[in-house]
């Protein structure tokens, strides 16, 4: 169950602090006392402040999902939220779309615009005989629900720019493992496929080319250089997130050095270690940082043996690996999978 998963820190990745209002808004319909026990600075967005120019970082941004969907008892959770979740960006974002001149036009718009309203996902599309579809890749460490929630919101955003007579979303896809189809169906008003290795929602090409009634090209042009700048206003941290990735392939490889990370980009490991100083980060930091958020997701699994997952890090031993995860999270590898699994079970814990 995406609930589950712990808050995985990346200090460098801000969201957007409308979001955690948004959240803690959200949570009010479960109950009012419920927004009352969170965390005293999780609370703080609870407040009617203008929040339109604060981000959040996503350690926060995922201690607030995870306290939300703890408290609410929805697995559901981001997906619901999404469905309703709305900015004054976001509906920038539509208006671009739907002044756009064709139906793949706005689709392609959103695609290439979403970070002004969510910094923790970056979409690419990737097309067919039939289908065009939109993957959701997260940045950094984002929590699954935050992007669920991107997904509901793109669902209902998107299903406006077809038509009854030639539908334009044709199946979500999620990695959520638990048997709650009917239920995202019914939240999502679509087709919904679980268990994928990667969120993406799937449209028909041939709905893509419909013509849009509301095309603006005098709006659209004013409407991209808006965007434009809000893209450029935004912190720059990708050369570093990038870098991360690249651990990460190599981690699963088993082969990992700063020659082979910095190969990718076509520099040498002194410049890497130049323009990670740019990003106020090191190499040794984020393979710390990806060796963390790797076990963090690896003991909750539940599905190795705290020895197999010291090796899978690249760990000499599991005493290394140990030491490594009290600085972490100032728990042993043993206590925190104890914690987890009471979690996920409250019943038999």
């Amino acid at each position: 169950m995406p609930a589950t998963h712990p808050p995985l820190p990346c200090h460098r990745l801000k969201e957007r602090a409308l979001w955690a209002k948004g959240i803690i808004e959200a949570l009010r319909g479960y109950g009012r006392n419920l927004v009352e026990q969170l965390p005293e600075d999780l609370l703080s967005y609870a407040s009617p402040s203008d929040f339109s120019l604060g981000h959040i970082s996503q350690t926060d941004m995922n201690r607030l999902w995870y306290c939300a969907v703890t408290l609410s008892g929805d697995e559901c959770f981001g997906l619901r939220m999404g469905v309703n979740f709305s900015t004054p960006t976001m509906q920038l974002l539509n208006l671009a779309a739907h002044s756009s001149p064709t139906t793949g036009d706005a689709i392609q718009r959103v695609m290439r615009f979403i970070q002004v309203f969510s910094t923790q996902i970056q979409l690419y599309s990737v097309e067919d005989e039939h289908y065009l579809t939109a993957y959701f890749e997260p940045k950094g460490a984002a929590h699954p629900l935050q992007i669920e929630a991107l997904v509901a919101r793109c669902v209902a955003s998107w299903r406006e720019l077809g038509n009854d007579t030639l539908p334009l979303i044709t199946e979500v896809r999620l990695n959520r493992e638990n048997d709650t189809r009917l239920q995202c169906e019914d939240i999502l008003g679509t087709r919904v496929r679980l268990g994928s290795k990667r969120v993406s929602i799937r449209m028909s090409r041939l709905a893509l080319q419909s013509r849009l009634p509301d095309s603006d090209a005098f709006l659209l042009k004013r409407l991209d250089a808006s965007l434009e700048d809000m893209l450029e206003d935004l912190p720059n941290v990708d050369f570093a997130e990038q870098v991360k990735q690249r651990i990460r392939v190599l981690l699963s490889e088993k082969d990992i050095s700063e020659e082979l990370v910095a190969q990718p980009f076509n520099v040498s490991p002194r410049h890497l270690r130049r323009k990670l100083s740019e990003a106020c980060t090191t190499y040794e930091k984020l393979l710390d940082e990806v060796r963390m958020e790797l076990a963090i997701k690896l003991i909750q699994e539940n599905r190795l043996n705290l020895g197999r997952i010291a090796f899978e890090l690249g760990f000499l031993d599991p005493s290394s690996f140990t030491r490594a995860f009290r600085r972490w999270t100032n728990m042993s590898p043993t206590a925190f999978r104890e914690h987890s699994l009471r979690l996920q079970d409250p019943v038999s814990g």
